[in-house]
């Protein structure tokens, strides 16, 4: 993923309608795709067998319509398009990431404001606990590698809190270089590749339940999209209780932590420049709080308020009525605008840009990665018993 692709993104909000007729071309492909993976290979999966087997490519690899969305625009970016995908398709291939957000706003319909609280301060302190022990952890190991200071600020908060967002976010307050923005998404990228995939198979081997393994890679996996593809991949259902909506709320309230995280680390960024605190003072709090927080969030808040009146009828909370036609058609809709999402989200996939991001960010992310994901998990079973479901 390129640093200029995403700050075309960004930039380019505001002219939306004008740029949608060209990003048609693209955005006809993702869906194509994905209406192929539904309607004709998850269905042919479901009763093939091989060698021998019954269903192999979905109970033991347990393959979905999720991963195959991943696999299909890794395969269109680095094999069909050699690298590079085509200018017709670019722009249609960047509104996957506001398919992505926009489905996780949507995802407030699994939730109201009474199951959230029930979470309670265990799930509030591990998540806090983990932000701070990452931030910690790579400011101590870029200092004891001799990292350039913009690159450990950029990487502290790309690996603590939600990878790409948080990277982009903090880049602008610590002086970075594109350069370092890059290296640290490409290191995100790459080791969320691989827990992206690995994780649904830990989760069954282990036996984890939904509640469980909602938990575990809502906290300790780096990137928001990673989380949301790995819950979808450990069980498709989208329902309140199930992984995805356990692993995105713990991975919003990560989220919300951005533009704290992001103040903290500027601090000890300028902190540590002699003759030019001053100058970082200038970017208060609430600046940042301002400048940084993502939008996304605030409409999920949102559509938990408007599910816990009702609006759309009964959510299906455990324990209450089923849930509304309304909200069964909001989850249906939830499961195609996913699967677009993640097919662009696979065609962003670079390997050979992964290739690059090596040295020292790269030792750091995976020393930082590793242990915030083998931890996530020890402490999920240690707590196991005390983790409520929603």
């Amino acid at each position: 993923m390129s640093v200029q692709a995403m700050s075309s993104t960004g930039s380019g909000r505001d002219s939306f309608f004008t740029k949608l007729p060209g990003a048609l071309p693209g955005l006809a492909l993702i869906v194509v795709t994905m209406v192929v993976i539904k309607m004709w290979i998850e269905p042919w999966m479901a009763v093939t067998k091989v060698f021998g087997m019954q269903k192999p490519l979905t109970d033991a690899f347990h393959l979905n319509y999720i991963l195959l969305a991943i696999v299909f625009g890794l395969v269109y970016r680095n094999v069909i398009f050699a690298g590079t995908i085509p200018a017709v398709l670019a722009d249609g291939f960047k509104l996957s990431r506001l398919m992505i957000k926009t489905g996780i706003i949507m995802l407030g319909s699994l939730y109201t404001v009474q199951a959230i609280v029930q979470l309670g301060s265990m799930a509030i302190f591990l998540i806090g606990g983990f932000v701070i022990l990452s931030i910690i952890m790579v400011l101590w190991l870029g200092k004891l590698m001799g990292l350039d200071r913009s690159m450990t600020a950029v990487l502290a908060n790309a690996l603590s809190i939600c990878g790409v967002s948080a990277a982009v976010a903090t880049s602008p307050a610590v002086e970075a270089k594109a350069t370092h923005v890059a290296y640290a998404i490409a290191t995100i990228l790459g080791f969320g590749i691989v827990t992206m995939f690995i994780s649904p198979f830990i989760g069954h081997a282990l036996g984890l339940t939904d509640l469980q393994y909602g938990a575990w890679v809502g906290t300790g996996i780096l990137n928001s999209g990673q989380v949301l593809a790995a819950c979808l991949a450990f069980n498709p259902k989208v329902a309140p209780g199930t992984a995805v909506s356990v692993g995105e709320i713990w991975n919003i309230m990560r989220v919300i932590s951005i533009p704290f995280a992001v103040f903290a680390v500027t601090v000890w960024y300028w902190s540590g420049r002699k003759g030019e605190a001053q100058q970082g003072q200038q970017k208060s709090l609430g600046t940042l709080l301002v400048e940084k927080f993502p939008v996304f969030v605030l409409g999920f808040l949102v559509m938990v308020l408007m599910t816990s009146i009702g609006a759309f009828g009964d959510a299906g909370i455990k324990g209450g009525p089923p849930p509304s036609e309304t909200i069964k058609t909001l989850r249906l809709v939830m499961q195609w605008i996913f699967g677009f999402g993640l097919v662009g989200l696979g065609a962003y996939i670079d390997v050979k840009e992964l290739a690059r991001a090596g040295g020292t960010p790269l030792k750091i992310g995976l020393i930082v990665g590793v242990t915030k994901y083998v931890l996530a998990l020890i402490v999920v079973f240690l707590i196991k018993d005390m983790l409520v479901s929603i």
